[in-house]
């Protein structure tokens, strides 16, 4: 993974200096964004478009237009996961009767691709549909609510493992931008996150042994309504899904402010 994480980064910087010196461009666009946030994992598996899990999330923004084609972009995001196995329609997933709910701070720097040329000073190609692809960092902290008390879970290592609150994502989507002046900017992207740990929900793998575990961390390790493995308990036996790992989204509309040369400028003559 580490080895991958490498190279994603020095191939991102590569680009991003080879186009930089080809373009000569100077712009920049400061931005700030609002919209909604939700994960995918072990208590949500499928549902990507549910408002039961839609939080609102807010982030800050620089893009460097590199060219008419391609920008960098970096931004730190804002945000709220959750989810709770009351509201699946799984009949295991109801008897498990885990939630989680868990803060979402992430700063990524993206790479992005415009399918159609886009400049803010050509009235012409002020639109774009465009592709991103690019790194993150992020911390999130699951906790849950039993009769109103709210616990947070990675101390508690309700499966017996520990596992660290921050990580590395992979974040790609697609989205729209669209230059109302050639100073005001909107875009509009939805984002998805790759993660390399299947604990944002605290939730990945088995039961734990009894005698890993005791007190509290028993009692919220296992809160199923009916006990079902062979020796009259769930311990030892699935809790979660450990092949995939989980993943994150942020949907967003963001506007932004071009910094660079005014209309009329000689740059608006470039190709």
């Amino acid at each position: 993974m580490r080895t991958l994480v490498l190279t994603a980064i020095l191939s991102v910087f590569f680009l991003c200096h080879v186009m930089a010196q080809k373009s000569g461009q100077t712009d920049f666009e400061i931005g700030v964004s609002g919209g909604v946030s939700w994960y995918n994992g072990d208590l949500n598996p499928y549902g990507h478009f549910s408002k039961d899990y839609w939080h609102e999330s807010f982030g800050v923004s620089l893009r460097r237009n590199l060219n008419q084609r391609f920008a960098v972009r970096g931004q730190i995001n804002i945000g709220q996961i959750s989810a709770d196995d009351v509201l699946s329609s799984s009949q295991f997933q109801s008897n498990r009767n885990l939630n989680f709910t868990s803060p979402l701070y992430e700063f990524a720097s993206t790479l992005e691709f415009n399918f159609l040329p886009f400049d803010a000073l050509i009235n012409k190609k002020r639109f774009s549909p465009y592709s991103f692809i690019g790194i993150a960092g992020f911390y999130f902290n699951p906790s849950t609510i039993i009769e109103g008390s709210v616990y947070e879970l990675q101390p508690l290592a309700t499966e017996g493992e520990s596992y660290l609150r921050y990580g590395i994502s992979i974040p790609f989507g697609f989205g729209f931008k669209l230059a109302l002046t050639d100073r005001i900017i909107v875009s509009t992207d939805w984002g998805l996150r790759k993660t390399f740990t299947d604990y944002l929900d605290d939730v990945s793998s088995l039961y734990p042994n009894q005698a890993y575990i005791d007190g509290l961390s028993q009692d919220i390790s296992d809160r199923s309504l009916v006990q079902s493995g062979p020796d009259g308990t769930n311990w030892g036996t699935q809790r979660g899904n450990s092949v995939t790992k989980d993943y994150y989204t942020y949907a967003l509309v963001t506007l932004a402010v071009r910094l660079g040369p005014k209309k009329g400028s000689c740059k608006h003559l470039r190709i």
